[in-house]
């Protein structure tokens, strides 16, 4: 078990967390980068590369546009305006690194990608990026993709009529609830994995580079699972055959489901199959998840108070926090359970490539404690560390996950943690600003007992002499 020596990074003192707030908007991360680059551009096609720099759950949108004469700014506000008008998700992304193929393009012709930060309402921050291109001269008919209209082959991918694709929305899958489960029935043993692609993205010519794309990140992610927790799963041990079942995190939008052969040795057997297209929509949000947002004040058994603004993620669904330890840098994405009209709280990732001063670049995570003050991470992985759910009183309340859950972490706080390179440091005042469960919420402001100092910038660097324990938890599939 390794053991490594930590120092806590704390924030000047600045204003006092218990100042009321009358009006707090939602938090977006204004400072948000995104960059563009286009690859392998030919007549009708190009590669379109975005990459940003700011936190997991900072949205973005993308469009492509021939008014390359137009301004930035100017055709940013169309877009924006068309994504409000439209009602609908379709194009709106988290992912940190994106690769589209765009098709049908027209041959020499000039054309302009344009990708800005973008709120669910519609918001538009940070700074956007583009670059222009212009598509080749059109070729003469010639050459070949390995393609086969009989069949139905593309670039040696064929489709497996012994595999059938459907998406059946709620399910349960190893004894746990699901939002968006696809099924696959299969009359054959070829194995295969599953993943899903957004309608208006998907052409078949593109499955052998998905295919390639997946055995690389099941392979990274195998290598991780080994290594953290003692194992020695091989491909092959994940591979489906016959029927299958797999569950997605998936946001409002138009999809599609695709299964692709893969064999043990990790090579594409050429097989596929998908579903019709399904349309996730975005429920109309409840009262009871309403009533969890806007500003809270929230105070730990250990007299430490947050002042915490809780604002809409994906109605009863998510909900992003800001606030927490008393840093309102990022947010936290918080799972919302309507059954149990609960709040779930998981580690994960908040920042990347945050500048800490003298002490380096690092990335920010959202880690639970335990009773003896040790912190856990399991690297990509993450784990449930507090519930949040209303007492018989009516009030509500933070408490500790897994309770009476053998062998489980029993969590009594949770805050951010930074790594900068292989050094984890607590980006809080451990004795200020990280609260201890049970806390409860109140909508008044409460007295404090401290002054928070974790409202500004890093500037003020603290080492605490607290040794913390880096344990993996065991990861279920």
């Amino acid at each position: 078990m390794a053991v490594v020596a930590l120092a806590a990074i704390a924030f000047a003192a600045c204003d006092e967390v218990t100042k009321p707030q009358e009006e707090q908007k939602p938090q977006v991360n204004e400072n948000l980068t995104l960059a563009v680059d286009v690859e392998d551009i030919t007549a009708t096609t190009a590669k379109i590369k975005v990459a940003h720099d700011g936190q997991a759950t900072d949205t973005w949108f993308g469009f492509l546009t021939e008014e390359v004469d137009i301004s930035e700014q100017e055709l940013i506000e169309v877009a924006a305006a068309e994504f409000v008008a439209s009602g609908s998700y379709d194009g709106l992304r988290k992912s940190k690194n994106y690769v589209t193929i765009i098709k049908e393009l027209k041959p020499e012709t000039a054309y302009k990608y344009i990708a800005f930060g973008l709120t669910t309402d519609g918001v538009v921050y940070g700074n956007s990026s583009s670059v222009e291109f212009t598509t080749e001269a059109e070729q003469s008919a010639g050459g070949g993709d390995n393609t086969d209209p009989e069949d139905g082959t593309v670039n040696g991918m064929t489709p497996n009529p012994a595999w059938s694709l459907q998406y059946v929305g709620a399910d349960t899958l190893h004894e746990q609830k699901f939002d968006h489960v696809v099924k696959v029935t299969s009359r054959d043993t070829n194995p295969y994995v599953v993943t899903v692609v957004y309608a208006s993205e998907y052409d078949p010519k593109d499955l052998r580079e998905l295919g390639e794309t997946l055995i690389v990140e099941l392979k990274e992610y195998l290598a991780y699972f080994n290594n953290a927790n003692g194992t020695n799963y091989t491909l092959n041990d994940i591979l489906y055959r016959g029927d299958g079942a797999e569950a997605f995190d998936l946001v409002p939008g138009q999809y599609k489901a695709v299964a692709i052969g893969i064999r043990p040795d990790g090579t594409l057997s050429g097989l596929y199959a998908t579903s019709d297209t399904f349309e996730v929509k975005e429920p109309i949000a409840t009262d009871l998840y309403n009533a969890w947002l806007g500003q809270w004040y929230v105070q730990g058994s250990n007299s430490v108070i947050h002042n915490l603004n809780l604002s809409k993620g994906i109605a009863n669904k998510t909900i992003y926090m800001t606030g927490w330890s008393n840093i309102t840098d990022w947010s936290v994405e918080v799972e919302y359970d309507a059954e149990l009209d609960a709040l779930f709280f998981f580690s994960q990732t908040v920042a990347t490539g945050v500048d800490f001063g003298s002490y380096g670049v690092g990335d920010v995570y959202f880690l639970g404690f335990d009773d003896d003050g040790y912190f856990y991470t399991n690297g990509t992985g993450d784990y449930g560390i507090a519930i949040a759910g209303i007492l018989d009183t009516g009030a509500r309340a933070i408490v500790r996950y897994g309770v009476g859950v053998t062998d489980y972490p029993e969590f009594n706080r949770m805050s951010f943690m930074a790594k900068i390179g292989e050094d984890y440091y607590s980006v809080a005042d451990i004795e200020k600003d990280v609260m201890n469960f049970p806390a409860v919420f109140s909508r008044e402001p409460i007295v404090a007992q401290y002054k928070s100092t974790s409202r500004c910038r890093y500037t003020n660097l603290q080492r605490p002499t607290s040794r913390f324990r880096l344990t993996p938890i065991n990861l279920v599939k």
